[in-house]
C-alpha cells in the first residue's frame, strides 16, 4: 500500500510518499481502509521536530491523527465492530498514523460514521471534536452559570468548543480577528482581538485558548478572580496574575463523544466548514499551507480514491 513516512525531522519535503507494509490487526484492533485523513497542526510539529523533545518518535514514522474509512479486517477479540463498518477515529499514538491507505486502530477508538456524512468531511472532525468536548466538559467543567471566552472561535476546535459550551447553557464570547467575525457560530458575543485594547476587569470565569503566547496573555486581565485560562496551544502562556490559573490541556481518544458530535454534524445541528481536499501524495504541500497559516482545515484522500 501507499502512504507517507518521515525518515528525518525537517521541512515539508521530509514527508515521503512511498510503499508501506500492510498493517495487521492485533487482537483488539481493526484494520481500516482509509478514505480520508485530516491534517492537524500537531502533524507538522511532529514532522519538523518541534515536539520531539516531549514526544520523541522512532523513525521512520507515519503521521496523521484523524481518519475516516471502512473496516477491512478485525482482531480475534473484537466483538463490537464488523468487517465493512464505516468508522472514524482519532489516533492517539503517532507513528501508526492515518497518512496511509490502511491503518490498524484499537477498536475502542472507533466511532460509527453516520451514513449521511461524507468521509471527507468526517475526517476533519476527530481531533477538533474530541479536543473541544473534553476541554469544555472535563477540563474547564463549563456549566450554565459560566461566562466563557473562546479564542480562535472561528477555527475547527474553537467553533466546536463554542457549540459544546452553548449546549451546557454557558454565556459564550468568541474572540476572533476582524477578518473572522463573519465565521463565528454558537456565541452570544464577539470580542474582536485586533480592534482595540481590551479593558481590564473580571468578565469571564474561564478562557478556552487556542492561540497561546502574547495574545492569550493579554486576555488574562479579563478573567474573574479564581478564573482559569486553559490552552491547547504549544506556544507557552505566562501567567501574570496570582489569582488565576493557567494550564495546558491535551486530549485523548473518546469514541462515544466523537460519535455524538459526528451525528450532530450529520443532522445539521453542528455546522463545520468544509475542508480543503488534497491528494495523499500532496501531503508536503498541505503541510506547507497549514504551517504558513490561514489555510483552514485540510483533508488528504488516498490518490486512488481522489
Amino acid at each position: 500500500m501507499k502512504g507517507i513516512r518521515i525518515h528525518a525531522y525537517g521541512p515539508p519535503d521530509r514527508l515521503v510518499y512511498e510503499e508501506l507494509p500492510n498493517p495487521k490487526a492485533g487482537s483488539n484492533e481493526v484494520v481500516v481502509c482509509v478514505e480520508a485523513t485530516g491534517v492537524n497542526p500537531a502533524d507538522y510539529k511532529f514532522r519538523n521536530g518541534a515536539l520531539a523533545a516531549v514526544n520523541p518518535k522512532k523513525l521512520p514514522f507515519t503521521p496523521g491523527m484523524d481518519i475516516a474509512g471502512r473496516i477491512e479486517s478485525i482482531g480475534a477479540e473484537v466483538t463490537t465492530l464488523q468487517v465493512g463498518d464505516r468508522v472514524l477515529a482519532m489516533l492517539y499514538v503517532m507513528g501508526n498514523g492515518g497518512y496511509a491507505e490502511k491503518v490498524a486502530v484499537p477498536a475502542e477508538w472507533c466511532a460509527p460514521l453516520p451514513s449521511s456524512l461524507d468521509p471527507r468531511m468526517a475526517a476533519a472532525l476527530p481531533t477538533p471534536a474530541t479536543t473541544a468536548v473534553e476541554w469544555i466538559l472535563d477540563d474547564l467543567r463549563v456549566h450554565q452559570a459560566n461566562k466563557i471566552l473562546v479564542t480562535g472561535a472561528a477555527g475547527a476546535v474553537g467553533r466546536i468548543a463554542c457549540y459544546v459550551a452553548k449546549e451546557q447553557g454557558a454565556h459564550v464570547t468568541a474572540a476572533v480577528r476582524t477578518t473572522q467575525v463573519s465565521d463565528v457560530r454558537y456565541a452570544d458575543e464577539v470580542l474582536v482581538l485586533d480592534a482595540h485594547e481590551q479593558e481590564p476587569g473580571g468578565r469571564y470565569d474561564c478562557i478556552a485558548d487556542t492561540i497561546g503566547g502574547a495574545t492569550a496573555e493579554a486576555l488574562l486581565p479579563l478573567l474573574n478572580e479564581g478564573g482559569v485560562l486553559s490552552t491547547i496551544a504549544t506556544t507557552p502562556v505566562t501567567n501574570k496574575r496570582d489569582d488565576v490559573t493557567v494550564r495546558f490541556f491535551g486530549n485523548r481518544p473518546d469514541a462515544k463523544r466523537l460519535a455524538r458530535l459526528a451525528a450532530a454534524v450529520a443532522e445539521h445541528r453542528l455546522d463545520v466548514p468544509a475542508p480543503r481536499i488534497m491528494r495523499l501524495s500532496e501531503a508536503p504541500v498541505a503541510h506547507e499551507l497549514m504551517e504558513r497559516g490561514g489555510a483552514g482545515k485540510i483533508v488528504l484522500v488516498p490518490d486512488h480514491l481522489f
